[in-house]
């Protein structure tokens, strides 16, 4: 599962970005990379948070609207067997850029910071669009979860999918296949650091 996370992107980072996603940085102004820059935050279901696709970079909100509750993760073993999420599955897959993402233990709630050995990871996730509560049409993402392996599996038994670099333009490709997606979808995830939280860190849900 995936219920927060966190990110910190500087200049340089969504600079580098375009070059993992293959976009022209000389579509961008200046200006407007400026403004995807992210001092250190948390995101949780209902933010407004940066994603990655064939189209470029945008703001989008984190959950697919269901009545009142908002769906946060997708699960890729069933991604394009839900009716749910099977079009978006196949053809508005998106990364979600992240620095960390945060997993609560146990019924004690032990809180821990997740991360891998680059200092920005990608996550996978699929998105679309939804009408608001006036009308207004809004475009929502959810984070794929994938079942955990290792010592992720002491602490939660889903995980979020992070993608290879190497696997991205393909992921983000709309003319993929399915047999494709899934492929990649059914690869390891890559290794994770797990840090238990500080005892201050700990009495910090959101």
């Amino acid at each position: 599962m995936c219920g927060r996370f966190q990110l910190e992107l500087t200049m340089e980072d969504i600079k580098n970005l375009l070059d993992v996603i293959g976009e022209v940085k000389e579509r961008y102004q200046e200006d407007r990379l400026s403004s995807f820059v992210q001092e250190k935050q948390d995101f949780y279901p209902g933010s407004l948070s940066l994603t990655a696709g064939h189209d470029g970079l945008l703001k989008n909100l984190w959950g697919f609207p269901l009545g009142k509750k908002l769906v946060f993760n997708a699960r890729q073993e069933t991604l394009f067997e839900k009716p749910f999420f099977r079009q978006a599955a196949l053809k508005e897959r998106c990364l979600v850029p992240a620095s960390l993402f945060y997993e609560w233990q146990g019924k004690e709630k032990i809180k821990h910071l997740i991360r891998t050995e680059d200092s920005l990871f990608f996550m996978g996730a699929v998105k679309e669009k939804f009408p608001d509560s006036s009308g207004s049409i809004t475009e929502h993402f959810s984070i794929i979860t994938t079942a955990s392996e290792g010592e992720m599996k002491k602490i939660h038994e889903r995980t979020p999918f992070i993608l290879d670099k190497n696997d991205i333009r393909r992921f983000l490709d709309p003319k993929a296949s399915p047999e494709e997606i899934k492929e990649i979808l059914n690869k390891r995830n890559l290794n994770l650091l797990i840090e238990r939280a500080s005892k201050e860190e700990q009495l910090s849900f959101f």
